[in-house]
């Protein structure tokens, strides 16, 4: 838009030289050619075509002094090309300009073609200065979306990191429970009955015996609510990321979609799987590739593990690890593939209903 406004400001200059002279057909020519060379030289933007255009209008130039009324406006163009050319060109058209046109003529032409330079430098520092703008604009807003997308990383992974820490201490808690006060309970519970065989009197052994009895309510009470706890404990998404953040023998790829929260006795299943087969790959292996996948179907839960290691003598065979992966599926109705296409595959599927 700027260099529109120039190639006008320059073209009404040019015009202005010909107010008080008489106007013929060469100056119409070289109006229409000036104006037609300096639209394409705008349009096209070529180096080459810009070169080629102003030269044969140069030429023109030196065969009707008149073309020279419009040389500013044609030259505006010439200045963003490389220096030796331009600096040659207008040279060549000064010297042009000084023998065709009259003394005052010439300055007033050699003036307008300061002012084209001028003008032409100018517009050429905005456009170098609003593409800059655009670039850090650019850049300002790549840098604030990923700002924002590790903020978001790192809230979500504080937020599970929090969620596991309270998990942990739950099953802390748990098994301080079960260690402390199970113990404490159990030897009450002996001594009670110990008391019971050293006392001879019916009423002492009966309430004894009622002791013995809440204690050992008690003792079950206990049992059930750490277990349930420990249970509620475990979560099997932040257990299997865990897992996934720990291996570090190669780059693994973790696609969990769960949304349901599995039996707990499928979490314990999947979790051991998922220990045994990172460890398999970590020991027989030689992956630089592992997927992990955990899929949820309206009747089943899926886990896929996969490497594309090559196989080698302890892998091709089943070891005690791959029979104990099976012996705990099929505990549960499931059922285990492997395969040793192209890499390790281990595929499990669990129905959902069989596992309750």
């Amino acid at each position: 838009m700027h260099s529109i406004f120039d190639r006008l400001i320059i073209l009404l200059c040019c015009l202005s030289l010909l107010f008080g002279n008489p106007i013929g057909g060469v100056q119409v020519a070289a109006f229409l050619a000036a104006l037609t060379i300096s639209g394409l030289n705008g349009y096209f933007g070529s180096e080459r075509f810009r070169l080629l255009s102003i030269t044969i209008y140069t030429a023109l130039c030196a065969i009707w002094p008149d073309y020279c009324s419009f040389l500013p406006l044609v030259y505006y163009d010439i200045f963003p090309l490389p220096l030796t050319w331009w600096v040659l060109e207008v040279s060549i058209a000064i010297v042009i300009i000084l023998l065709g046109l009259s003394r005052t003529q010439s300055l007033i032409v050699i003036l307008l073609l300061a002012v084209a330079y001028f003008l032409q430098q100018r517009t050429s520092q905005l456009m170098r200065t609003r593409t800059e703008l655009i670039r850090l604009r650019d850049s300002s807003q790549e840098a604030s979306l990923l700002l924002q997308h590790q903020n978001r990383e790192l809230m979500e992974k504080q937020d599970y990191e929090v969620r596991l820490a309270k998990l942990n201490e739950r099953n802390r808690i748990a098994r301080e429970i079960h260690d402390h006060v199970g113990h404490l309970l159990s030897r009450s519970i002996l001594q009670v009955g110990a008391l019971m065989v050293t006392q001879q009197d019916t009423a002492t052994r009966e309430a004894l015996s009622q002791v013995r009895d809440t204690l050992a309510n008690a003792m079950d009470s206990i049992r059930s609510s750490v277990h349930d706890l420990h249970d509620d404990s475990i979560n099997l998404e932040m257990q299997i990321k865990a897992l996934a953040q720990g291996f570090l023998f190669c780059p693994l790829r973790l696609d969990y979609r769960i949304e349901q929260e599995p039996e707990t006795n499928i979490k314990f299943c999947f979790i051991a799987i998922v220990k045994e087969g990172l460890q398999n790959i970590m020991r027989h292996s030689q992956a630089t590739q592992v997927t992990l996948t955990l899929l949820e179907h309206p009747a089943l839960y899926q886990l896929i593990l996969q490497d594309n290691g090559l196989l080698d003598g302890k892998r091709t065979g089943e070891g005690l690890g791959l029979k104990n992966m099976s012996e705990r599926v099929n505990a549960l109705g499931g059922r285990l593939t492997i395969e040793r296409e192209r890499g390790f595959r281990i595929f499990v599927s669990i129905p959902k209903e069989r596992s309750k």
